[in-house]
């Protein structure tokens, strides 16, 4: 014995072995251990996605909310609750914290991870850090690099009922287009293909399924890679390695099979729930997962079975919310005056911004507000005044309408500004030539021409659409991209020319915009976008005994060779509750002017005949204001109450 252990000793010494047990008598080989096989199990995963700030549910606007969402996973066996982006930046609830308290409220209802969407970028790359250190769970994005190293987790893998499950998070690369890039320094986006190869091969062999959790969508119009595509491009050896897909980024409802792998996607502002369910079973050979995929509309959603566990994490969970709402609402709630004509951009038709196509009256007011100030601007810093002073905004940067549908009345709000102006953009002032403004004019134009009711026709709807003050320009919806402008036109009647890069223009514009004017110098700054508009309302309604009386032309975005017929129709639904208003008569006023008597037909409809043109409609006997256009489209489609606005819900 002494003898073995001085060898034992000595063969440590030379091959580091550290315990004596080589010695030791053995009986033969050991036996292999007894496989025992894990129980079959049901995890089901709670989606969502395209939250944008939007956590409170209603009831009259049918959308779950988060407090509903987490009683529904306490109330579940093995559940786990996802988010697949864009949860902190929009509605006012998200903005006026720049995500943080969204992050809390996702912490309350016991969320367990989330990718991060192109939104989550929008208060900058050290914000979204700031917001990920406040997450009790990952925060994904595999394909995005600060500096050349991982910005945030690239996967995270979860064990429940005895089984692992790997999430992979992956971000749309138009982000890096989509984000003011301003606040994207150092940050870079991988190809979500390749990405998504290397984190399956990283992920396969130590996990029992795979979901990749993406914030890309379903339109190929919008992105480089929708979920679809990346799907298709792997591999049918990675392709099996894969259980489901939770998708975002296009607000589309998804619920398919793509190369026999479960998309699913519920729409924007909890609208729906996912649920995806994984079953597992287990053998020698390892686990087996089959997945399916399910979205609950609101009906199906709150008509959930809740169990006393549910029921205490909604109590919690709804007692958290309404601790931060409270602390917002003295801040919110401050009234700013009082709005005489309504003023429309942003979301008029559900998830299709108005602004993003056609001229719109809010448009005219915010970039009069941006060149208002760089007006004065130009005088306190003794600039030259012969230079002309302009303004654009992006439509797309405009994300909702004044008053708000929830308003519902003629008060205007902090809140209600920070629902429209909820990007935290900077309004800056450039000196910028006319050849420039012209390219960027033309990057936001994706018509292709006109049908025979004067609708314009489009690839996409883009967000760099410009409104404007201070010019007017001219264009041909049929015209060949990029040499769509016919003519540019100052306010004084100065015609610019596209070839003109010698002269200057004193452009306010965001700094989402500005990134755009590669060759423009900045010269200064006005202050934050949503501020500005604040400012304005306050100096225009100060001049009008606190009443805001904006009008607008519709004069400042022309079209070449307008197709359209002098007038159109509309065929409007008025409804009392959920009663349609049949045979009855009621007063219409268009426009804020005259009031006409229009009667419902049998089925609660009246049709008018309107100048082409955007317009808006209003019942004295109440609702809501009603937008039409025939350019766009917007409310010329016969719909159901609640969901376009194109119906009129008037009391008794």
């Amino acid at each position: 014995m002494k003898l073995c252990k001085k060898a034992a000793a000595l063969l440590g010494a030379v091959f580091g072995l550290c315990a004596l047990t080589a010695c030791k008598p053995t009986s033969g080989p050991t036996p292999p251990e007894q496989f025992t096989p894990r129980d079959s199990a049901t995890v089901t995963v709670f989606t969502t996605n395209d939250m944008h700030g939007n956590l409170a549910g209603s009831k009259s606007g049918k959308t779950i909310g988060v407090v509903q969402a987490a009683a529904i996973k306490a109330s579940t066996e093995n559940a786990l609750l996802v988010d697949a982006g864009d949860a902190t930046q929009g509605a006012s609830f998200a903005s006026i914290s720049q995500g943080a308290d969204v992050v809390r409220m996702m912490n309350e209802a016991g969320y367990d991870l989330m990718a991060a969407g192109n939104h989550e970028f929008d208060y900058g790359a050290d914000a979204l850090l700031e917001n990920k250190g406040l997450a009790d769970f990952p925060v994904l994005a595999a394909n995005v690099l600060k500096d050349g190293k991982p910005l945030l987790e690239s996967s995270a893998v979860l064990e429940v009922a005895g089984y692992k499950i790997g999430f992979i998070g992956l971000t749309t690369v138009s982000t890096a287009t989509s984000t003011n890039p301003t606040l994207l320094s150092g940050v870079t986006f991988a190809d979500e293909i390749k990405t998504a190869k290397e984190q399956i091969a990283l992920l396969k062999d130590g996990t029992d399924a795979i979901v990749l959790v993406c914030h890309m969508g379903d339109n190929e119009k919008a992105v480089s890679c929708t979920s679809e595509q990346l799907l298709s491009g792997l591999s049918q050896a990675e392709q099996a390695e894969v259980t489901a897909v939770i998708d975002g980024h296009s607000h589309t409802v998804e619920n398919k099979k793509v190369q026999g792998v479960p998309v699913l996607q519920t729409g924007v502002n909890f609208a729906n729930l996912g649920k995806l369910t994984l079953t597992f079973t287990d053998d020698e050979a390892g686990a087996k997962v089959s997945a399916t995929g399910e979205v609950l509309d609101y009906d199906a959603a709150m008509s959930y079975p809740l169990t006393e566990a549910g029921e205490q994490k909604a109590q919690k969970t709804g007692e958290t919310l309404a601790a931060i709402e409270l602390q917002q609402k003295e801040i919110l709630d401050e009234f700013l005056c009082k709005l005489d004509h309504p003023l429309f951009g942003g979301y008029v038709c559900h998830d299709y911004v108005e602004s993003r196509v056609v001229e719109t009256s809010y448009g005219d007011f915010v970039t009069d507000a941006f060149r208002h100030y760089a007006e004065e601007f130009v005088k306190q810093n003794d600039l030259q005044p012969e230079i002309p002073v302009i303004a654009v905004e992006n439509g797309g940067g405009i994300s909702q309408s004044l008053p708000t549908w929830q308003s519902g009345g003629t008060d205007v709000t902090v809140g209600d500004v920070m629902n429209a102006f909820n990007h935290g953009n900077l309004v800056e002032v450039l000196l910028v030539s006319p050849a420039e403004l012209f390219a960027v004019l033309e990057k936001g134009l994706t018509t292709t021409g006109q049908d025979d009711t004067g609708l314009l026709l489009r690839e996409r709807v883009s967000g760099s659409f410009l409104q404007v003050s201070g010019f007017t320009y001219t264009y041909d919806p049929a015209g060949e991209a990029g040499s769509k402008v016919v003519e540019v036109r100052l306010a004084d009647g100065t015609e610019l020319l596209r070839t003109d890069s010698e002269n200057k223009l004193l452009l306010a514009t965001n700094n989402y915009v500005s990134a755009s004017f590669e060759k423009g110098e900045k010269i200064g700054e006005l202050g934050g976008e949503d501020m500005l508009v604040m400012d304005y309302l306050l100096y225009l309604s100060e001049q009008n005994g606190g009443v805001l009386d904006y009008r607008c032309a519709y004069d400042r975005i022309l079209i070449a060779n307008d197709s359209s017929p002098a007038t159109y129709e509309v065929k409007l639904l008025v409804l009392q509750g959920e009663t349609v208003q049949a045979n009855r008569t009621f007063h219409l006023s268009i426009d804020g002017g005259a009031v006409q008597e229009v009667t419902t037909d049998e089925e609660g409809y009246f049709t008018i005949s309107l100048p082409k043109g955007a317009h808006y409609l209003q019942l004295r006997e109440g609702g809501a204001y009603v937008y039409v256009n025939n350019y766009s489209g917007t409310g010329t489609v016969n719909t159901k109450a609640g969901y376009y606005n194109f119906a009129f819900s008037v009391g008794a």
